[in-house]
């Protein structure tokens, strides 16, 4: 008997045909969102990968030593002009007057090969 109760109310219900247009509409609708969600997934990670290399690299090239950095801009003395020489000579002064250890100051002048110690070291020959 529930049967046939159910059967009688589904003839007494009415059904209406979908709206093409507008499922049509819902489903475009549906597919840009879906779209949408996974270019900005992929546009995230790009980018986080993006930064991660990025910061790799960087991180790679730092350094705790002073004496690459001081190697690598202090060397060439012969060919810096003479507002650049004025000045690192003006570096190194201040270096050795406010320094706690001179000594370890006077290391890190000789390893980076500043000119004056050297010539000092080598007994004024240089």
């Amino acid at each position: 008997m529930k049967i046939e109760k159910q059967f009688q109310d589904i003839s007494q219900s009415q059904f209406s045909a979908p709206d093409g247009d507008s499922f049509l509409e819902k489903l475009h609708n549906e597919r840009q969102r879906r779209i949408g969600k996974k270019v900005g997934f992929l546009n995230g990670l790009s980018a986080g990968i993006i930064v991660a290399v990025f910061g790799l690299i960087t991180t790679s090239q730092l350094t705790d030593d002073p004496t690459i950095f001081a190697s690598n801009d202090l060397t060439p003395l012969e060919i810096m002009d003479n507002e650049t020489e004025e000045f690192v000579y003006e570096l190194a002064e201040y270096l050795v007057e406010n320094s706690d250890d001179i000594w370890e100051t006077l290391t890190f002048l000789d390893e980076i090969e500043f000119e004056t110690v050297v010539t000092m070291n080598n007994g004024g020959l240089e």
